[in-house]
């Protein structure tokens, strides 16, 4: 009886979501729909400026909420309303000048007693102290007033990781920004291998290791096709060497490749080369075909045929990150991000 109880509670509750979000989708494209953002704003006149924002604020998170957008474009959306439309111009216009002004003519008169003139500055290398504490101060002030924005408008999550967790505060912002504003398909594969970096990193950290290797192995395919790319020439006599013609690929364009064409291309290439120990030889054009391998094993026939065990663990995992080191160390432009507590 429970267990079909529990049943029902899960039918419920998937037809109870997607009533919610057929009602939030019609709800955004009545708010699409009006006259929201037909009027031009006058940057000088901040109480239409405010408004403005409030309004893309209210249409953003009718987004979200309708399953539009990711949080990241909503937090990226919600620093653009809160942090460039009304934050900055308050400054820009004298808001919070009677905080800071204090401050800056401070700053000017150490200015001039250093024998600054008005067209000079320092580097912060080479400010004095007295300077420096001026202008953590300056900016302390600038953080306050930004945090009591978000809270103002309605954000105080947003504040909330701007005071206790910037590094995530960044993260969002920054794959918010290149998921709305990305366009170059170049930039955009590059902004999902980090992507696909981040998430094997989260689904590691909650020992999700299967998830994470298969990210990962979707990060280095992501990687060598940027690479090929990038290097059409290189390509061009690599493809050649190994009679790959125009026809036995149906394709130029290195997206369209399978993960084991890839893999061959850049071995050729001599981008995956061989590397050697006092004790060992190591073939990254094996490594990178055995993160192929995991990958591919997400198809449930090429999981039961190719392995024996259903599951993945944990130093079965660290093989697979120190082999996206070990690749991504000598591609054409090596990874810096990706760090593991395992």
């Amino acid at each position: 009886m429970e267990n079909k109880n529990e049943e029902e509670s899960k039918l419920l509750d998937a037809i109870e979501h997607f009533e919610d979000r057929a009602h939030k989708t019609i709800e955004l494209e009545k708010l699409l729909e009006s006259d929201t953002f037909r009027s031009k704003v006058d940057i000088r006149d901040m109480k239409s400026v405010e408004k403005r924002a409030k309004e893309f604020l209210l249409v953003a998170k009718a987004r979200y909420d309708s399953g539009n957008i990711s949080e990241h474009e909503l937090a990226f959306y919600t620093c653009c309303a809160i942090e460039n439309q009304v934050h900055e111009l308050r400054w820009s216009n004298g808001f919070y000048d009677e905080e800071l002004q204090p401050i800056s003519d401070a700053m000017k008169n150490v200015e001039r007693k250093y024998g600054l003139k008005d067209d000079e500055f320092w580097h912060l290398s080479d400010a004095p102290d007295e300077y420096l504490q001026l202008a953590a101060k300056y900016d302390a002030v600038l953080e306050n007033k930004l945090l009591e924005t978000f809270e103002e408008f309605d954000a105080p999550e947003m504040a909330r990781l701007y005071r206790e967790d910037p590094n995530k505060f960044k993260e969002l912002h920054s794959i918010g920004y290149s998921s709305v504003f990305t366009k170059d398909d170049n930039a955009r594969l590059l902004a999902l291998a980090h992507i696909y970096e981040l998430e094997a990193i989260n689904a590691s950290k909650g020992e999700a290791y299967f998830a994470a290797s298969v990210m990962l192995g979707s990060a280095i395919e992501t990687r060598l096709i940027i690479t090929c790319i990038n290097n059409k020439s290189t390509v061009k006599d690599a493809l050649q060497r190994l009679g790959l013609s125009n026809k036995k690929l149906k394709s130029k364009n290195p997206l369209t490749w399978k993960l084991e064409t890839l893999i061959d291309v850049c071995f050729e290439a001599g981008w995956l080369p061989k590397f050697e120990t006092e004790r060992f030889v190591y073939s990254r054009h094996a490594m990178a075909n055995f993160l192929r391998s995991i990958r591919n094993n997400v198809h449930p026939a090429v999981k039961l045929k190719k392995q024996a065990g259903l599951s993945f663990g944990k130093e079965q995992y660290k093989d697979v990150y120190h082999i996206h080191q070990l690749l991504t160390s000598k591609l054409n432009w090596p990874n810096k991000l990706l760090k593991s507590d395992s």
